[in-house]
Formats: structure tokens, C-alpha cells, sequence
């Protein structure tokens, strides 16, 4: 990757100061007049030097400067969309119109297909018509099933009430009938006692009158008063004997049995009710509907409902179209107008156009030196745009040469309609930035496995001076430790330098 820095003014500076050494690395140009100067002094000191060699090499030398430096990264990368939806069929039906194609640009609300209502519609109204028998049936379960536990629960009632009417009547006809037969008991053992004892007083009249003195002065007059005795006793028993005859044909016995007959009418009645009853409940029982039937019922329903009301989503679903949620580009299109898909089918695939990034590979070195936040200018087909690092993957892939690299996006924040999705971009990533820091030309920096040191001039001798760097540009490094401005670095030199050798300083240019 290469690296390329913008220089602040104090960097053009120093980039001055040392034109004359870099311009033989970096092969910039610089008006022929100044270079005839330069060989001309040189040519004077290496004359000098000859005539006194004590002198030693020449040596060309710089002083650190203070100034900005702004640290950047140079490289390229893919101009992505940062927001990407792959449209799915919101649900299943047949297609309409396909008004998009791959590469077309589309805005928000756009509608990009259609959907046959025709289909749809049919769809609507069969599940409305399973909706509505379904509610019938469950409504018509519901209203028997409500029935069903009224005649139960009048049945109990009843059966209840039923049970002690007849209990109360059966006691009270038990009653009855005991009175009844008290009485004729009672009646028939009065007259036959009295029957007994008539015929008792017949039977000693008869014996008083075989025993009459038939001489006795008064024995007719005996007879005659036996006589008339013993018919009032055969009137007796003849009374009696009626008596027994129609006992049981008196209105008290004719009321008691009607009373008997009514009580054992009322029980024959209740006792047909409570058959009834019983049969009722027996059939409620029966009918009435337990927590599976009614599970079962309201799941018809609401399956029917839930079916209806996804129909009805579909439909006014579909009647909306599939519509674009942003500004973007069409990237990807299986759609066909009067293809038949279902819930779910993959579409198309739009990337917006307004949220943009470009994502590039970063190497471990460069990685070291990213952070998230970071500014960057980035470059599409001539035009510059600001970006942002926006990310940094947390893994690292290899690449064609088995380097890991990890990805990278930076993120565009003033995007427009010029941008090409997949487009190359140039990028310049502003790293690390250091105000009134200590500079010095990256050609001047030398290191072994102690690190970073340079050469400087000190009483006419070449000392090394170990440094610690800071950030560095293709042109500038900040130097945190190790030098001052008062020191006479050493930039370039036509030997090779040791510790302690003599040399003359030659200032840069």
C-alpha cells in the first residue's frame, strides 16, 4: 500500500531547506540556476577540503524544525452501498407488473412490481365465506350448548321439587288410607258388637219365655212384655244389619275415597313429569358440550378468522405492491411479471444510493495506525467527496498471497447522484496529526537492532544520536527524543559514516 502525506506549511518549509539533497532521491526538479550554486560550493569546499585534509568528508547537514505534520494513508477501494435489502415476496401470489430492472435507479415509494388482484380477490372472499360458516357453526354449538345446560339445570330443579312433591303426597295418601281403614274398621267393630250383644238380648228373651209359669196369675201379661222386648230387639239388629250394609256407602267414606283417588292422581302426574324430567336431563347431559368439544369449536373459529384476516392483510398488502423503502439502485432482479410466487420468494435486491461507503483491504502495518472516527477524503471518477472511518473487522482473511488483511469501510458523508455503485475509489485516510512538533527529513533517519539514531555533527565529528520517532510522512518524521533544533543533523554524506570520523558541514539548501 502506499503512503502519501499532505504537508502543512512548516513542512514546506523544511522541504526547502532540504531541496538540494532530495532532489537526487526523489527526482524533483528544481531551477537550473540553483543547482549550478550548489555544484559551484560544493566544488569551492571539496577544493578547501583537498588543500586541508584535516577537514575531513563533506557532509550535508539539517537543523530540526518545528511545525504540523499530518500523517496519512494512499490506497483505493469499492464503492458500496451501506444498506442493503434483498426484497421478499410479502406474500404468495401471482405477479403483475415488474417495473424495474437490474441497474435502475429508484426512489422511496416507488412502486417496483404489482400484484394480479384478480387472484387475490378470489383468495379474499372464499376465506370470508369459510369465516362466516364458521362463525355459524360455532355460534349455533354455542346457543345449543346454552340450551342444552337451561334444561339441565330446570330438569335438577325440577326433579328436585318433583322427588318431595311426590315423597309429601305418597305420606299424605299413606295417611289418608289409614284414616279410611281406621274407620271402617272402627265401624264395622262398633256394629258387630252391638250385633252381638242384640242378639245375645234376643237370645236370653227367648230363654225368659220358655221359662215363664205358664200358671203364674200374671203370665200373659209377662209374655206380652217380653214379646214387645224382644221385637224392639229384632228392630235393633234389623237396624243394625242396614247399618252394616251401607257403612262404606256414607259421604264421609264417598269424600275420603275421592280425596285417596285426587292424591294418587296428582302422584301418577308428578310421577309422569319426573319421567320427563329425567329423559330431559339424560338428553342435556348428553348434549352439552365438555372443554374439548368447546376447544375444538372456538379453534375452528378463530383458525377461520386468523385465515380471513391474513387474506385480508395479503390482499391490501398486495393491492400496495412491493415499494421501495429508500433511494437506491436495483442490484438484483429474479421477479417476472406473471410468475406465480410464494410468501417469502426472493425478488430483488436494492442498495441504497444515499448511504454509501467504500470498503478496502488494510495490511497489519497500516491497520496499526486506523481507528474508527478517522477523516479521509475519497476520490470517484474525479470528484472528491468527505469520508469517515466507519469500521474496522475484528477478523483478518487472507488475500491471493496468503496476507492476512482486514477489511476496512469508510463511510461517504456528502454522497450525490454521481456515485456508481462498484466503482474504484481513490482514498486518502488521515491517520495521526502532531502541532508544533519536532521535524526532520526521512531521509536523515538511520537504524540498526537498537532502533532509530542519526548522525550528527558535534566539534567538526560525526556522533550518533539515538532518537525516538513519532509519526511519519513520505517527507517528515516527528522526533520525540534524542535531538534539538541547535543540532547539526546529518542528511547526506558522498562516504560512509563512522562514529568519531571528521567531516565538514555542509548545510542543506
Amino acid at each position: 500500500m502506499k503512503k502519501k502525506d499532505k504537508n502543512s506549511p512548516m513542512e514546506e518549509g523544511l522541504q526547502q531547506a532540504a531541496e538540494p539533497v532530495r532532489r537526487k532521491k526523489k527526482r524533483k526538479k528544481a531551477p537550473i540556476i540553483i543547482g549550478i550554486v550548489v555544484i559551484l560550493i560544493l566544488v569551492v569546499r571539496m577544493a578547501s577540503c583537498a588543500l586541508t585534509p584535516a577537514a575531513g568528508a563533506i557532509v550535508t547537514t539539517v537543523t530540526a524544525q518545528r511545525g504540523d505534520l499530518q500523517e496519512s494513508i494512499s490506497t483505493s477501494g469499492t464503492v458500496e452501498s451501506e444498506e442493503v435489502e434483498v426484497i421478499f415476496a410479502p406474500v404468495a401470489g401471482k405477479l403483475g407488473e415488474v417495473n424495474v430492472a437490474v441497474g435502475d435507479a429508484v426512489k422511496a415509494g416507488d412502486v417496483l412490481i404489482s400484484y394480479d388482484m384478480e387472484e387475490m380477490e378470489e383468495t379474499l372472499t372464499q376465506a370470508a365465506l369459510n369465516q362466516q360458516k364458521s362463525t355459524a357453526v360455532y355460534n349455533g354449538a354455542m346457543a345449543d350448548n346454552s340450551e342444552n345446560q337451561a334444561k339441565l339445570v330446570e330438569a335438577n330443579t325440577n326433579l328436585e321439587v318433583l322427588n318431595q312433591q311426590i315423597a309429601d303426597n305418597k305420606s299424605y295418601l299413606k295417611d289418608l288410607q289409614s284414616k279410611l281403614s281406621q274407620s271402617q274398621r272402627d265401624t264395622s267393630n262398633g256394629l258387630a258388637n252391638e250385633s252381638y250383644e242384640l242378639s245375645n238380648r234376643l237370645s236370653r228373651l227367648n230363654q225368659e219365655m220358655e221359662a215363664l209359669d205358664k200358671t203364674a196369675p200374671d203370665y200373659e201379661s209377662q209374655v206380652q212384655s217380653i214379646q214387645q222386648e224382644i221385637q224392639a230387639v229384632n228392630a235393633q239388629i234389623s237396624r243394625n244389619s242396614y247399618l252394616q250394609s251401607v257403612a262404606t256407602s256414607t259421604d264421609y267414606y264417598a269424600q275420603m275415597e275421592q280425596e285417596i283417588a285426587d292424591v294418587q292422581e296428582r302422584i301418577a302426574d308428578y310421577e309422569e313429569y319426573k319421567s320427563r324430567m329425567e329423559s330431559q336431563k339424560t338428553a342435556s347431559e348428553g348434549s352439552i358440550l365438555d372443554s374439548y368439544d368447546k376447544e375444538s369449536y372456538s379453534a375452528d373459529k378463530q383458525l377461520a378468522d386468523i385465515t380471513y384476516q391474513q387474506a385480508e392483510e395479503s390482499y391490501y398488502e398486495a393491492k400496495q405492491g412491493v415499494c421501495a423503502e429508500f433511494d437506491g439502485i436495483v442490484t438484483e432482479c429474479s421477479a417476472a411479471s406473471g410468475a406465480t410466487v410464494a410468501d417469502g420468494a426472493q425478488l430483488l435486491t436494492l442498495k441504497s444510493s444515499q448511504n454509501l461507503k467504500v470498503a478496502f483491504q488494510a495490511s497489519k502495518y497500516d491497520l496499526e495506525k486506523l481507528a474508527v472516527g478517522q477523516k479521509a477524503q475519497v476520490t470517484i471518477l474525479d470528484q472528491a467527496y468527505e469520508g469517515e472511518v466507519s469500521k474496522i473487522d475484528r477478523m483478518a482473511t487472507l488475500n491471493e498471497s496468503n496476507t492476512p488483511m482486514v477489511g476496512v469501510e469508510i463511510h461517504i458523508t456528502n454522497p450525490d447522484d454521481r456515485i456508481i455503485l462498484g466503482l474504484d475509489a481513490k482514498l486518502e485516510i488521515y491517520t495521526n496529526q502532531v502541532q508544533d512538533a519536532l521535524l526532520i527529513p526521512v531521509e536523515a533517519i538511520n537504524a540498526d537492532k537498537e532502533g532509530d539514531f542519526l548522525y550528527v555533527v558535534e566539534n567538526g565529528v560525526v556522533v550518533k544520536r539515538n532518537i525516538v520517532c513519532g509519526i511519519s510522512t513520505d517527507t517528515y518524521t516527528e522526533v520525540k527524543e534524542g535531538i534539538t533544533q541547535q543540532d547539526q543533523i546529518i542528511l547526506s554524506s558522498y562516504t560512509t559514516l563512522e562514529e568519531g570520523m571528521a567531516v565538514t558541514a555542509l548545510p542543506a539548501q
